[in-house]
Order: C-alpha cells, then sequence, then structure tokens
C-alpha cells in the first residue's frame, strides 16, 4: 500500500477469473497505463473474455449458484518458496510462454531471468556459479535453470531479492509496457490506485531523470511538508537520485502507512539542497476536475479510468458546463496512463458503432458497441495528450478522433494500448501479462506501439513545468477559438 505519485508500467485488461476468485475483482476490461501518473502508480488486469455479470457486477460461472465468486484455494507459501523459489519463477515462465501475446523463446526467457539474478546476486557478494545452458527447448531449459539456481541460491539464507530480479528481468526482456513483474509493494498500490480508493504515499507526481515533481497533491504529506512543482529529488532516504526516473524512485519513495521517508530536493531558485521528512499516509486525489479556463471554454482533467468508470463524473461536468454557457471543451488525458476501459464514457460522444476493439494471441478480434447514452449537446472538442497518455486513454482518444468528435493537442501518445493479466504468486508479487492488444475502432490499425499524433503538436518541457506554464493548454484555448 504505497504511492508517492510517481509512474508504472502500463496496462490495458480483462481481469482473470483467477485474480477475480482471488481479491473479489468483478473480471471486465481495464485499462492501465504504464510507468504511470503519480508516485501512485498504476496498472490493471485481465482475462479472455468478458463474461456475465450478475446486477452487482460480480461475475458468476455460468453453471454455478449466483452466490458469488468461487474460492480460490490459498497457495501454501512454504511449498512455493521451497528450493529459492523456484516455483514461482516456473509459474511466471510458464505464463508468458502460454498467455503472452506473441510467442516468447524459453531460452531468450530463462537467459534474462538468469542475468537479472546473476546481477542481484553479484550485488550483494554471492558467487554466481556458470550460466546455464539453454537450447530453446522449453522443458528441458527449465530444468537446467533450476539445477543452475539451486547452485546459486543454495546456502543464501533469503533469495528474495534474487528471484524478484529473475522475474522482473524477465518480463521485461519482451520490451512490452503492459509485460511487467509487481513487488509485493506495488501489487497492493495497483489494486488500490485501481479501485479509485488512493494509496498510500507522500502525494507527488514525478517524471523525467533525476525525478522532477510535476503535480503535489493538496492536503497530502507532500504538500503540507511544502514541496513544490519544479523540485528534483536528489536523494531518497540518502539513495542518490540522479540517475532514477519515476518508476526506481517510487520504489524507494512508497511504502507502509505511518513510516517516514527522507528527501532532499534540488530547487530552482534554492542554493542548497532542502531536507524534508515526509511521514506516507493515504492520498485519494480527485478523479475528474473541472473549470472554466477561458471566454466560453471548459477545461476537464480526467486523471486516470477507475472501477465503476468515469462516465457519470465526466458527463455531469460537460452538463454543468452547458448551465454556464461554455460551448467548447477540452478534457485533459495527459498523465493518464489508463484503468478500467469505460465503455459508457466514450458511449457520451459516440452515438452507435464500435467504441473499442482488441485483438487476441489466436487473431480473434472482440468489439465493444457504443450504449446509445450519448450526450444531449456535444461541443467542439480537444483532447489534451503528452507521452504519459496511454492504455484506455489511448482508445477513448483514438475513438472520438476516429469518429471525427475530437481533435488532439498537445504530444504524441505512448503506444501502451493492450489488455493485460494480472495474476498473484502468492508471496504478494504479481505479474502482469499482455494477452491482446488494442485497435482502432474505426480504422482498425493498431495502438500499441504507435500511439496516437496529436492534430496540434506542442511540447511542454521541464521548465514550462518548473515555472508553472502550460503551453498546450494554451495551444488547446487558441485551437478553439471562435
Amino acid at each position: 500500500m504505497t504511492a508517492a505519485f510517481a509512474t508504472l508500467p502500463q496496462l490495458y485488461s480483462r481481469f482473470s477469473p483467477h485474480v477475480n476468485a482471488l481479491l473479489a475483482w468483478p473480471p471486465s476490461r481495464t485499462i492501465w497505463g504504464g510507468v504511470v501518473a503519480l508516485a501512485v502508480i498504476g496498472a490493471s488486469c485481465g482475462s479472455d473474455s468478458p463474461p456475465s455479470a450478475t446486477p452487482t457486477g460480480t461475475a458468476i460461472p455460468a453453471t454455478a449458484t449466483p452466490t458469488g465468486p468461487t474460492a480460490t484455494p490459498t497457495p501454501d507459501l512454504t511449498v512455493l518458496l521451497r528450493d529459492g523459489g523456484i516455483a514461482i519463477i516456473e509459474k511466471a515462465y510458464d505464463r508468458l510462454l502460454d498467455q503472452y501475446i506473441n510467442p516468447a523463446d524459453p531460452a531468450a526467457l530463462l537467459g534474462a531471468a538468469w542475468s537479472g539474478a546473476a546481477k542481484e546476486a553479484a550485488a550483494k557478494g554471492i558467487a554466481v556459479p556458470a550460466r546455464p545452458a539453454l537450447s530453446g527447448d522449453r522443458a528441458g531449459d527449465f530444468a537446467a535453470f533450476r539445477e543452475a539456481w539451486g547452485r546459486l541460491t543454495g546456502g543464501v539464507a533469503d533469495p528474495k531479492e534474487m528471484r524478484f530480479a529473475a522475474i522482473r528481468v524477465m518480463a521485461q526482456s519482451l520490451n512490452d509496457c503492459h509485460t511487467f513483474f509487481l513487488n509485493p509493494v506495488a501489487s497492493t498500490t495497483l489494486e488500490d490506485q485501481r479501485t479509485g480508493a488512493g494509496v498510500v504515499g507522500v502525494g507527488i507526481e514525478l517524471a523525467g531523470v533525476p525525478p522532477l515533481v510535476t503535480e503535489v497533491i493538496s492536503g497530502s504529506p507532500a504538500g503540507d511538508a511544502g514541496v513544490l512543482v519544479g523540485d528534483r529529488i536528489a536523494s531518497i532516504d540518502g539513495a542518490d537520485a540522479s540517475a532514477f526516473g519515476p518508476a526506481a524512485a517510487f520504489d524507494l519513495i512508497n511504502g507502509e502507512e505511518g513510516t517516514a521517508v527522507r528527501l532532499r530536493l534540488r530547487r530552482p531558485d534554492a542554493g542548497t539542497l532542502i531536507e524534508a521528512t515526509l511521514t506516507r499516509a493515504r492520498v485519494t486525489p480527485p478523479i475528474v476536475t473541472s473549470r472554466v479556463v477561458g471566454d466560453g471554454v471548459g477545461y476537464v482533467r480526467v486523471r486516470q479510468f477507475v472501477d465503476g468508470g468515469i462516465n457519470g463524473q465526466l458527463k455531469s461536468a460537460l452538463e454543468e458546463f452547458e448551465r454556464q454557457g461554455v460551448t467548447r471543451w477540452i478534457i485533459d488525458l495527459r498523465d493518464n496512463a489508463g484503468g478500467r476501459l469505460d465503455t459508457e464514457a466514450i458511449s457520451l460522444f459516440v452515438q452507435t458503432g464500435v467504441v473499442a476493439r482488441d485483438r487476441n494471441r489466436e487473431g480473434d478480434l472482440h468489439e465493444d458497441v457504443a450504449s446509445g447514452h450519448v450526450l444531449a449537446v456535444l461541443r467542439p472538442t480537444v483532447l489534451l495528450t503528452n507521452n504519459r497518455t496511454g492504455s484506455v486513454s489511448e482508445v477513448f482518444a483514438a475513438a472520438l478522433r476516429e469518429y471525427g468528435l475530437a481533435s488532439l493537442v498537445g504530444a504524441p501518445t505512448n503506444g501502451c494500448a493492450g489488455y493485460t493479466d494480472i495474476q498473484p504468486f502468492g508471496d504478494g508479487s504479481s505479474m502482469a501479462v499482455t494477452t491482446h492488444v488494442n485497435l482502432g475502432p474505426v480504422s482498425n490499425t493498431p495502438l500499441s506501439g504507435t500511439g496516437l499524433s496529436p492534430d496540434v503538436w506542442v511540447d511542454r518541457s521541464q521548465d514550462d513545468i518548473s515555472n508553472g506554464r502550460d503551453p498546450q493548454l494554451e495551444a488547446a484555448i487558441g485551437y478553439l477559438a471562435p
């Protein structure tokens, strides 16, 4: 349970029945963004087909009495952790081979896993034996890895960090923003953010290397301590952050509620570093905010897409603009890395037709269609995007632009739009695996790996952020000028 508000790998997904049974999550389609917004990091999960649901949203197996999700037996942690946790590594290996959107090479996966574990072992001063011989044979390669793993971890009291490194690097080797490992802290944070309940952290959003504070949540530990937008994080609990990006900073800033984290901040107008000790607490930023930003221009920021949908809040904001005489809309999707697929939110604008489309490993297509609950009045609309606009945000933007309902202003989106399945390993950690990729609802062209280019390309530099300038918003207001 943590978060400063930093950023996690992105994902767009459906919840798997396994995850649903374990956590009572409604298994339906979700999108989460990659290394994401707010040292609150976010992501979500998936399954192969959208199951039918009870009126309360709890999935019920077709042959079951409607009494709720089926319980999943609690895994025996002692068994899982035997022999250095090799059973958990095997679960990760099998999932990547069996479920990843593109067939993977067994030797490449295990080679990456060994490299990750060996690097971690060497950093701890542990002798690293010879790398296992790998040939590409699935069973044979894992047998060789198992034998080498025994030699690497034999005598190590707690090889947890080596196991985490093995799985993390194995997932990273696929170079897919929706496929990644989550340690126990990140796993819990993800669940908290997915539900919109906030996360435990200090309440800052980060970007860049070294980490730049791009937002401070009002009322958060960071806000109360005087952390400012534009501050650079120089160190975290004494660790030099000069080479850290947001994700690495997240791992150190996040922690248990009530515990402290020491930050040293480099402020543009300060000659010396600023020391700040913050006590981690639950931070719940607003999901949708709105205001009038110019003559007849209404601005709505959608921070993320959460369970239960944002369509109600978005509709209310836009209808309030009508009462205020607003005739042009700006919807800000910057730094929105995704969340729950919200076809109702898209249906506020798209009256009929496909609003989201995806393809699975076998090439099968799945389509979601508009619900018909379109707004009574549609106004000229601009969507603000940047390179941290991802997953469901890209699906939302693609639908509105492909139907000619909105223009994009800002920077290209990050091209991370695919369904993912997150399953726990039983030791508190979990792994997200890309099982589907998203396509444009009209064009049928892939969004993952390409993203969306804006109609008007405007950059916003870190210097702009530090000094409170927003040329992208200014361009959007100008674009909508009558």
